[in-house]
């Protein structure tokens, strides 16, 4: 029966050529007298061929079928490696340079962040600063103004005591000029020779005479001493007053000095503060497009393993059909 096929088949010009390999395709010819009658043969035999046939039928629909889906598989391939030499060996250096970009980037804003923060952590540092030294230029300025009113209630003393000792002086003065004028009085009257009846008189006329002269030296003392503890009081008020003035305008130069100083620390410290939240908002924005392309990277390479999966599975198709192929030859 099987040599009886062999004949019927070659008779009938049926003819199956084969080329299998990884860029070649599967042809087959198929005879139009397959599934026709085998001639006068016997019934038995000829159910048997016809079914032979028929089986023959099948198979070469399913080569057919192999074949087309072997030119379409044929046609990816041969597109797929005229872009690229091999599965393997796809380019990925653009990404690769894009990553390495971002992450240059990335290094440079955390820098620039780290060197922020550092300028404001300094600037917190200066203001801190600065608002000690205010904080001590105040005090110094409150004790200032204490030793001075301590040392102008000590000058009002120092006066004080300065006038009284001049008055004593005076006083010390007067008394020595009252005793010099008692013993000029005495001496003249002792050399005097006049009449005793008018001793009395001249006594008289002698005591209100230096009772005048004391009078007018005293008047003219008070007076004196009034116009000296006048003008003392006025030069210690003028030159207490005067240092004071001075002070107090080097305490509020000094001052206002400080609050300018401060001002420009808090200026560039909310500037400090607003480049810093600019930054961070880059460096999430960065932190996006490095996950974007992550994402797209981790596609590319999903793509990449199914692509070869595919080729691998098209490969082990096209092993399998080219033995069927060998085997029914």
């Amino acid at each position: 029966m099987g040599g009886k096929f062999s004949n019927d088949s070659s008779s009938q010009n049926s003819s199956v050529n084969t080329n299998l390999g990884f860029n070649n395709s599967i042809s087959f010819a198929r005879s139009p007298m397959i599934g026709g009658g085998l001639g006068s043969g016997g019934g038995g035999e000829k159910a048997t061929m016809q079914n032979l046939n028929d089986r023959l039928a099948t198979y070469l629909e399913d080569v057919w079928s192999l074949e087309n889906g072997n030119a379409e598989l044929e046609l990816r391939i041969r597109q797929f490696l005229e872009n690229k030499t091999s599965p393997g060996s796809r380019d990925y250096s653009a990404f690769f340079v894009s990553v390495a970009d971002l992450h240059n980037k990335i290094h440079g804003a955390m820098c620039v962040d780290g060197s922020i923060y550092l300028a404001n952590h300094n600037a917190k540092l200066a203001a801190d600063d600065f608002k000690t030294k205010r904080e001590n230029e105040v005090s110094m300025r409150q004790s200032v103004e204490a030793d001075f009113a301590g040392l102008k209630r000590l000058l009002d003393v120092l006066a004080r005591s300065d006038l009284e000792m001049q008055i004593e002086g005076m006083k010390e003065e007067l008394i020595f000029m009252k005793k010099k004028q008692e013993e000029a009085f005495r001496s003249s009257v002792e050399m005097d020779p006049g009449p005793t009846q008018d001793l009395n008189a001249v006594l008289s006329e002698i005591r209100k005479q230096y009772e005048q002269a004391s009078a007018k030296n005293k008047k003219e003392l008070d007076a004196w001493f009034q116009e000296k503890a006048a003008t003392v009081k006025q030069e210690v008020a003028v030159s207490t007053e005067t240092n004071l003035n001075h002070l107090l305008q080097s305490l509020q130069r000094e001052l206002q000095s400080q609050l300018t100083i401060k001002g420009s620390i808090e200026g560039t410290l909310q500037e400090t503060e607003n480049q810093a939240t600019s930054l961070e908002e880059q460096l999430v924005n960065l932190q996006g497009d490095i996950d974007r392309q992550g994402q797209e990277y981790q596609m590319l390479l999903d793509t990449k393993t199914r692509l070869e999966m595919e080729i691998a599975e098209y490969r082990r198709l096209l092993d399998d059909t080219g033995s069927s192929s060998s085997s029914s030859t």
